[in-house]
């Protein structure tokens, strides 16, 4: 299974909606954490990252581009809601 499925089982698992579980919301939370594709999850870090920092790093680990006008979708669909639920 690959991070993202793994960061999506985790988010369903802990019980976030649907919408939740979705890309955006696997790749912010990856990025918050610093996992990248080949590292174990006992390695994640809880450091303070900026919008445009969790859009560069999914790019440069993840190969996934998202434009930078796409920060209110990372902010309203991700960031919002885990702080909502004390993820972040």
């Amino acid at each position: 299974m690959d991070k993202i499925e793994e960061t999506r089982q985790f988010l369903k698992m802990i019980g976030m909606p649907k919408a939740q579980q979705s890309d955006i919301c696997c790749y912010t939370l990856l990025a918050m954490a610093k996992i990248t594709p080949n590292m174990k999850w006992e390695d994640a870090t809880n450091e303070w990252l900026r919008i445009h920092d969790i859009i560069q790093f999914v790019y440069e680990n993840y190969g996934i581009k998202y434009a930078e006008n796409s920060r209110e979708t990372f902010r309203k669909q991700a960031l919002h809601r885990f702080r909502t639920v004390a993820l972040v």
